[in-house]
């Protein structure tokens, strides 16, 4: 059983697509010719065993030391092939037995090496001279192995030394192959004027030359054949790359219709898909922010997907903002360094993507190679770049119309209500004010009717007040219906108005404390959308407040106080009113009683929503005083929510 499941794992290491076994066959080839040619040389020396012409020669007895010699090379040379490799694994042999594994296709070489596959090329040139020599060495030396000739095609390794001649064809196509056809010669010519024992034999053109032909001849068949397969592995690559990408192409379009309604899923999905389609080991995408007043562009999120089986480095920022400033493609090979890994290199091919001139996104893909990304992979990350950005601007115009259209909506309510009942309360409002100015002045000029008036007057006094309540919360409404911030309109003009029109209304007088400017913090913030939602959320709970402080607290003066941070804003909204009746069922953290009540609550989950808080107590002097803090920054509101994981190995920053 257990051979069988070694068979079968044997059987699994061959390679299998068309183009590997085109690119492994000649090494294959090498290993048999070598192989064979042992085993020739083996019978050979077997056979003459029992014939005293060839046993009483020295050629005889060291032409068994060179057997054992050669059969030493052929193993290592054997084991350390390129193409015996993936083979190891399943045979279970010794880690140091076990050479460099084959990287992955697309590194493959045209037409593996038979002879080690080494970084280095003094290295792979200095096998290939050692594998020379013992050839050579061992065809000179096992020369006189016959009486005639005593050189060349007599020695039993003529033929396993043409083989060094195939090893430096397949990796040095040409000129590898007849200079080492022609090294091998130099052996034995050496054997022809030098030979090393038993010079009886006397030499002539017919020997000479049959010796010295077959390795260059071989050498050159060999380098012709293979530079026919690397160019026919080459196109047939190209063609393999050509069709994935293009099937990736297809995919990423049919996510971009199927995933139109949702931003990050559309972009996790597609990243996953670039990264397959181009046997990348991650790929991110920086989506740009363009402020809208002619500021500098920032890298607003990032997203990225990676294979989970190659450690690599973090998203290296730097070369983000590189490509930001420079907005030209980023192509860079480099050498990185890690306890775990230890030393390794890193492709990293980045791309900016543009509409009308202005950035909009950066496509970024990294791998670990040998040699870089080939340029092919840029059209590839442009093409798919330009399907992603184009999406992504659809599902913003589809967000905005959809936006528009509500902001229409709500506009066209809030008008119906000013319009509407806005109107009749504020009518309803002055002629109640008329009417008690009008019983006063009776009073003032009837004693007899002053005592009948009186309680009539107090209800009209109670109404007109009833009346501005709802003139103001009516108003409040029309507020919440219309968008905040439109053109330059900033925070602190946004409170100062609402301040003003509440004085308006109710008659109290109101106080507007601003610190810092405002500016300083707007400037710090990196995406508009939390800014937005920033600024909304203040001018609600400051709304709240001021109607209930001008519906419970009795108050004539309400001061607001904008406190402005570089990370948050202070908000603190106090008056002179009663103060809090405290109430057991409700308190805040501190202990401190609170109001109950829908508006309370609704300040508090308005400022948890943006990963702000808001407290509520007594002032020493009487009257209520709220203390809100909001963060200005994105980095500093997801710190205080939830943090959510993101799906399996696709990460996002901001």
């Amino acid at each position: 059983m257990s051979f069988m499941k070694t068979f079968r794992k044997l059987l699994k290491a061959f390679p299998g697509s068309t183009g590997r076994r085109l690119r492994t066959t000649p090494g294959y080839f090498f290993l048999v010719w070598r192989w064979s040619m042992w085993l020739y040389a083996l019978i050979l020396l077997v056979g003459s065993h029992a014939n005293p012409v060839y046993t009483q020669r020295t050629g005889y007895k060291v032409s068994l030391v060179l057997l054992g010699v050669t059969f030493i090379q052929t193993l290592i040379v054997t084991l350390y092939a390129p193409i015996i490799q993936p083979l190891l694994p399943a045979l279970r042999l010794p880690r140091f037995l076990q050479g460099r594994k084959l990287v992955d296709e697309d590194e493959d070489e045209n037409i593996f090496t038979p002879l080690g596959n080494f970084d280095s090329p003094t290295w792979r040139v200095g096998v290939h001279v050692l594998d020379l020599v013992i050839c050579g060495m061992a065809t000179y030396l096992s020369g006189p192995f016959s009486p005639a000739p005593n050189f060349g095609t007599a020695s039993p390794f003529y033929r396993y030394g043409i083989s060094t001649a195939f090893a430096a064809a397949l990796s040095y196509r040409y000129r590898g192959g007849i200079a080492t056809a022609l090294g091998y010669d130099l052996f034995i010519i050496l054997g022809i004027f030098f030979p090393p024992y038993d010079n009886t034999y006397h030499a002539n053109v017919i020997d000479i030359t049959g010796s010295l032909i077959d390795a260059p001849v071989a050498a050159t068949l060999a380098a012709f054949v293979v530079s026919l397969l690397s160019s026919y592995t080459q196109n047939l690559r190209n063609l393999q790359a050509s069709f994935r990408i293009q099937r990736a192409q297809l995919r990423i379009g049919e996510i971009l219709l199927q995933e139109a309604h949702d931003k990050k899923r559309l972009i996790q999905q597609s990243i996953q898909l670039i990264r397959l389609g181009g046997h990348f080991h991650r790929v991110l995408i920086a989506l740009i922010h363009t402020p809208e007043q002619g500021s500098a562009q920032a890298i607003a999120e990032v997203y990225e997907n990676s294979d989970g089986t190659h450690h690599l480095p973090p998203v290296n920022e730097e070369l983000l903002e590189h490509v930001l400033r420079h907005k030209r493609i980023l192509n860079t090979f480099t050498t990185q360094t890690s306890a775990l890994n230890g030393s390794y290199k890193i492709s990293r091919l980045y791309i900016p993507i543009t509409k009308e001139g202005s950035l909009q996104l950066i496509l970024g893909a990294e791998s670990r190679r040998r040699t870089p990304l080939a340029y092919r992979y840029i059209d590839y990350l442009k093409i798919t770049g330009n399907q992603l950005l184009t999406a992504l601007e659809n599902i913003r115009l589809t967000e905005q119309t959809v936006q528009l259209a509500a902001i229409a909506e709500r506009r066209r309510i809030a008008r119906e209500i000013h319009d509407g009942v806005a109107q009749h309360i504020y009518i309803l409002s002055i002629h109640a004010e008329t009417c008690v100015a009008q019983a006063q002045n009776i009073m003032e000029t009837s004693a007899s009717q002053a005592e009948m008036l009186s309680p009539l007057v107090a209800r009209l006094k109670h109404l007109v007040t009833i009346s501005k309540q709802a003139l103001w919360e009516t108003r409040t409404y029309m507020f919440s219906l219309k968008p905040l911030l439109s053109g330059t309109t900033t925070l602190t003009q946004m409170i100062s108005n609402q301040l003003s029109e509440f004085e308006t209304i109710s008659g109290l007088r109101t106080q507007l404390t601003i610190e810092n400017e405002e500016q300083e913090a707007h400037l710090r913030e990196r995406d508009r959308h939390a800014w937005e939602q920033t600024s909304t959320a203040t001018f609600r709970i400051v709304q709240e407040a001021l109607t209930n402080a001008y519906k419970h607290a009795e108050a004539s003066t309400i001061s607001v106080s904008l406190c402005y941070d570089p990370d948050t804003i202070e908000v603190t909204i106090s008056d002179n009113g009663k103060g809090m009746k405290p109430d057991d069922d409700s308190a805040d953290r501190n202990g401190t009683p609170i109001y109950s009540g829908h508006g309370l609550n609704s300040m508090r989950e308005r400022a948890e929503e943006v990963g702000g808080t808001l407290t509520m107590r007594s002032s020493p002097n009487g009257g209520v005083q709220i203390w809100l803090c909001l963060p200005v920054s994105p980095e500093r509101r997801l710190s205080t929510n939830l943090t959510i994981q993101p799906e399996e190995n696709i990460h996002v920053t901001s």
